[in-house]
Order: C-alpha cells, then sequence, then structure tokens
C-alpha cells in the first residue's frame, strides 16, 4: 500500500512537525497567561483569536487584507483590519432583570423567571433566534497602544478618575461585576461608537443596525485590543455588502478621517468638553461624549451608552498635557 508521506520529502515533513509544535507551543502558553480570566473576558478571547485569521466555513468568512494597502497612518493606528463577509449570531433569552440589566443573579436564577414551571430534568433550553449578517473586525497596533499607556499613565489616571469613580459607584449600588475601567476599553469602545456614527452617513445602514462587539485585555502576555463592527438582522440590512465594502483600501481611510475630524470639534462643543470634566451622560459614567457625536442606540451598544471619552482617541480644543491615542500614533 501507498504511504501517505511518500510523495513529501523529509525537510517538508520536518517543517510542517516544526509549524504543529511551535503552534501548539503558543496556544499552551496563551492558555496559562489567560488562566485566571474572568469567564467572559475568555469566552470573547475564543471569539477574537477567530476573528484575527482568515476564516471560509459555512458560518464565517473573513478576509484578512494586507495593512499595507491602507495609508500609513491607519498602518500606525492598526496593526490587522478583516473583512467578514458572513457571520451568523445567535441570540438566546436567557432571562431578564428589572429596572437595570446587569447584577449578580446567577444564569440559573434568570431562566428560573421565564417559565411557570420547571423543565424536566431530561430538557434544557432557551428561546432563541439565528440571523446573519457581515461586518468589519480592527485589532489596535499594540505596539504602538502599549507606549501611549506607558507614556501618559499617570495623565490617564487622573483625567478617567470620574468615570472610576461613576464606575465603582455604580458596581456598589447595583451589584454590577467587579472590574477595572482602562484607558484602553474607552479608546476601543468610544472609536467603535465613532465608527458606527459615521458609516450611517457612509454607507447608508441605519445607526440601530450597526453593533459593536468589544475585546479588550490589558495582560502584557495576553493583551487583546480589537473591536467588531457588523450588522446581523432578520431583514436586507444584514445582506447588502456595504460594510464589507467601507472596510477596503481607499474607502476606510475617508471614513475614519471624517469620523474623527467630526469628533474633534463636537457641535455641542465647548458645553460637552467641558461637562465631561465632571461627568455626563447616563449615570455621569461619559466624559466628552454626547449625542452630538459620540453617542448611538442603546441597542447597538453593550454598555447602554457609558464610558465614551473623545478625549482619550483625539486631542481636542482644551490644552492639556494629555496627547489623544490616534493624534499620539501619527507623530511617532
Amino acid at each position: 500500500f501507498k504511504i501517505p508521506l511518500s510523495d513529501y520529502t523529509n525537510a517538508q515533513i520536518e517543517e510542517a512537525l516544526k509549524i504543529i509544535s511551535e503552534t501548539e507551543n503558543e496556544t499552551h502558553s496563551q492558555t496559562e497567561a489567560t488562566i485566571n480570566e474572568d469567564s467572559e473576558t475568555a469566552f470573547r478571547r475564543v471569539e477574537y483569536e477567530v476573528l484575527r485569521s482568515e476564516q471560509s466555513e459555512n458560518l464565517l468568512v473573513t478576509q484578512n487584507v494586507s495593512i499595507d494597502l491602507y495609508e500609513s497612518a491607519l498602518k500606525k493606528m492598526f496593526s490587522r483590519i478583516i473583512l467578514v463577509h458572513k457571520l451568523r449570531e445567535t441570540r438566546a433569552f436567557a432571562g431578564f432583570t428589572r429596572v437595570y440589566p446587569e447584577n449578580l443573579q446567577k444564569l440559573v436564577e434568570r431562566k428560573a423567571l421565564l417559565r411557570r414551571e420547571n423543565l424536566p430534568e431530561n430538557e434544557d433550553w432557551l428561546p432563541a433566534t439565528i440571523v446573519y449578517g457581515e461586518g468589519l473586525f480592527f485589532e489596535l497596533n499594540e505596539q504602538i497602544l502599549r507606549r501611549w499607556e506607558e507614556n501618559f499613565t499617570e495623565q490617564l489616571s487622573n483625567h478617567l478618575q470620574p468615570l472610576t469613580e461613576a464606575h465603582w459607584k455604580l458596581q456598589k449600588e447595583r451589584g454590577w461585576k467587579s472590574n477595572s475601567l482602562s484607558a484602553r476599553f474607552v479608546v476601543l469602545h468610544t472609536l467603535a461608537h465613532l465608527f458606527i456614527n459615521r458609516l450611517t452617513f457612509e454607507c447608508g445602514y441605519s445607526s440601530a443596525s450597526l453593533r459593536e462587539r468589544i475585546y479588550v485585555s490589558t495582560k502584557t502576555d495576553a493583551p487583546m485590543a480589537g473591536i467588531l463592527i457588523y450588522t446581523a438582522d432578520g431583514d436586507s440590512d444584514g445582506t447588502l455588502g456595504g460594510l464589507v465594502r467601507m472596510g477596503q483600501p481607499g474607502k476606510l481611510e475617508s471614513v475614519l478621517f471624517n469620523a474623527l475630524d467630526h469628533a474633534r470639534w463636537c457641535s455641542s462643543d465647548p458645553v460637552c468638553s467641558e461637562m465631561g470634566k465632571h461627568g455626563q451622560g447616563p449615570d455621569s459614567c461619559n466624559l466628552a461624549a454626547c449625542h452630538s457625536c459620540a453617542l448611538i442606540p442603546e441597542t447597538s451598544c453593550e454598555l447602554f451608552n457609558r464610558f465614551l471619552d473623545r478625549r482619550v482617541l483625539i486631542n481636542t480644543i482644551e490644552n492639556t498635557s494629555l496627547q489623544g491615542f490616534f493624534d499620539f500614533a501619527q507623530n511617532i
């Protein structure tokens, strides 16, 4: 019988084994680095790793566009841009809460609220919908992002103090999960909102049909800094193809620059910037962010329009020692 590897040389076989070994070592070290992560971050990390590479499956089709095809401004800001031609999202109804959406209720407790009578032990299902759509995935340049965080550590801590205090207050009063609020999260979250607001003008989607998903971790050995902007609806909005088209070289640049230019001077400035010093918006959890510049429909935002600030992303009219991430990246 024919030996399966007889068509390959010894050198080719050794190279293949080397690649497999390196991949296993990388996966093992990554697992060790993320072993202490909370369940939500660990869940998102799996999505993050899948989105970073090209996929051609029945439920997910992505295309990794070379960052060198974009203008230098984007190459400094992003390390990876992925066009998501097709994705499937499953939305399961796992319970509900009163007044406040997040609390310390366990999944079993939330599921019990859905039914008058408990299901038999051999049955455990939830009502769910499956929708298809498209999207854009961005990964920030980790080296430049980390340099920015290190260069402005003290300034960022002082600048985000109102947000940190508001976040801590919500955790205490409403039973939110205890976690920290990082500067990179505010950068990613604000950038996602600016993109969504601009894409409604550039490709005709309604802002309510676009959604965000933030992938963030400040771990030095396993960092994350990614954004997925996608549309997945039961109507034609999820299949038009316009969102993917806007991510192509020669088109994405104008979307990004226009979004940042409009955010640099909000139509409500200087009121928006001045109010942001002490917090504004829902539960005073925003700084320089209002309906005229950075807020989007609440159904599109993961945190109901909280923890946003234009100032950590771009330089505004205020003359402070803190430099926005985008302006910092362009000056390197």
